[in-house]
């Protein structure tokens, strides 16, 4: 997971939400989680998408997926409607994450539904979580381990609850997600660490290589997965 700052959503977003919000007003006012979730249903979701993306860099919020707009991606709300119908058109409660594996063909994997473990919004569902990529001091907690795991330090047991029971972030029961996070984050750990390696010399990395990477990756307007 990484910080998400949130941007001030685009002119045409706020216009979108605004008219939602004046032309199903009476539908809003009945403040029932079906109702307000048929309203936010009659948003343009490809620009709030679009928005989405551009503001996240072309990543899952949860898992750090490669997203892309009306192929993997869904609009979800990290104060479920469910839960909380204030916030159902609230640009501030909106995050792009990853189809979470709900496309999972269980007929090209011949393990089936022992890999078919869903993950990020697909596995949350209308749960709170306490856990936001929002947030920087839970941010700055994330850590990676050279097997593909991620956990928390200090350790943290209420964000590692949701990572790991409600998120699925490291799959379940030693089990990778139907989407391979966890290998696909240990091969970007394993890459990370190969160029760590060939720029060491005389057994020291120089700061400056450290820095340029950093930057050349915050530069960059689409981040690469994991």
């Amino acid at each position: 997971m990484l910080y998400i700052k949130k941007l001030k959503p685009s002119e045409i977003v706020s216009d979108e939400i605004s008219r939602v919000k004046r032309e199903l007003k009476s539908v809003l006012d009945k403040r029932d989680p079906q109702a307000t979730r048929t309203a936010f249903d009659f948003l343009n979701k490809n620009i709030i998408r679009e928005n989405l993306i551009k503001e996240q860099h072309g990543l899952c919020a949860y898992c750090m997926r490669r997203i892309e707009n009306n192929l993997n991606m869904t609009i979800e709300h990290w104060q479920p409607i469910e839960q909380n119908v204030d916030t159902a058109l609230d640009y501030e409660n909106m995050l792009g994450v990853c189809d979470g594996g709900r496309s999972f063909d269980k007929s090209k994997n011949k393990k089936e539904d022992k890999t078919h473990i869903l993950c990020c919004d697909a596995s949350k569902g209308n749960k709170i979580i306490t856990i936001s990529p929002l947030n920087p001091i839970h941010m700055q907690k994330i850590r990676y381990s050279e097997d593909g795991k991620i956990y928390t330090y200090p350790q943290d047991n209420t964000l590692e609850k949701d990572i790991n029971e409600v998120l699925h972030l490291n799959g379940e029961n030693g089990l990778d997600t139907s989407t391979h996070i966890v290998k696909n984050r240990r091969e970007a750990y394993r890459s990370f660490e190969t160029f760590i390696k060939k720029n060491i010399h005389n057994g020291k990395l120089n700061r400056h290589v450290l820095e340029n990477k950093i930057k050349n990756i915050e530069s960059q307007e689409t981040y690469d997965e994991f």
